[in-house]
């Protein structure tokens, strides 16, 4: 499955890439709860390897360009986050309107209906901004 993200009202373009799919996903609760745990991983990952000096490639240091953000300087570690907290700040987000999923171009509204899966399939989690100045 290809995850796409985009946070509205920046020009950063959108991130694409292939997450595999483990296990059952049959609701979208279920799709985002995975996906958190796919993210968490990462982030423990990501973690892991916080303070050890690195040495950014060509590619990496392009690719952080585009972002606006280069940093190579050890960072303190961040607190421990669990599956539990993260799942439920993420769909707690969902309900409250902050981020909305696309599945293959069609709006995902209801966390407990079912939904369809396939290995091309294109998810698409749009994060809102609130606008400043109202």
């Amino acid at each position: 499955m290809i995850v796409e993200t985009k946070l509205l009202g920046r020009r950063t373009p959108f991130e694409r890439r292939p997450i595999p799919l483990t296990g059952d996903t049959h609701t979208l609760e279920q799709l985002l709860t995975a996906l958190v745990e796919h993210e968490l991983a990462a982030y423990h990952e990501r973690q892991a390897g916080v303070g050890v000096l690195r040495v950014l490639t060509e590619r990496e240091l392009a690719d952080a360009a585009l972002t606006g953000r280069v940093a190579v300087g050890p960072q303190d570690r961040a607190a421990t986050v669990t599956p539990d907290e993260a799942t439920r700040t993420a769909l707690t987000a969902f309900r409250d309107g902050l981020y909305y999923v696309f599945l293959d171009d069609e709006q995902l509204t209801d966390l407990s209906a079912p939904i369809t899966l396939r290995p091309d399939s294109t998810l698409l989690l749009l994060r809102l901004t609130a606008l400043a100045g109202g």
